[in-house]
């Protein structure tokens, strides 16, 4: 899978797909990151409510994390990986539903 960045460690039978991949919007569900930033209080997290789109995808040992193109943790810790977020923290942001509304538009001009 193209983005997917992978762990040795993880055997190819326990793994599973990603939830999400590059480019997808998101939407953070869980921005309860205090154990994170306790560990290191400069790095930057996700917000409930913003829309983020998903940068990259990373096979890690607690199973896929991902990065935002919105957030950059590159420079926080100089000489590790940077920082990404657990994929269980998010959801997808829903498709928008097309609405054709030539019909209501004609109907209203006609009453």
């Amino acid at each position: 899978m193209a983005g997917l960045k992978r762990n040795p460690a993880r055997t190819f039978a326990a793994m599973k797909a990603p939830l999400f991949h590059p480019g997808q919007e998101v939407i953070c569900t869980n921005d309860d990151f205090t154990m994170l930033l306790v560990q290191n209080p400069n790095i930057q997290t996700p917000k409930r409510g913003p829309i983020y789109t998903v940068r990259d995808v990373y096979d890690t040992h607690n199973g896929f994390g991902i990065t935002l193109h919105q957030i950059n943790n590159a420079a926080v810790a100089p000489g590790f990986p940077e920082a990404n977020f657990h994929e269980s923290r998010f959801s997808l942001v829903p498709p928008l539903e097309e609405v054709d509304i030539s019909a209501a538009i004609e109907e209203s001009v006609l009453v």
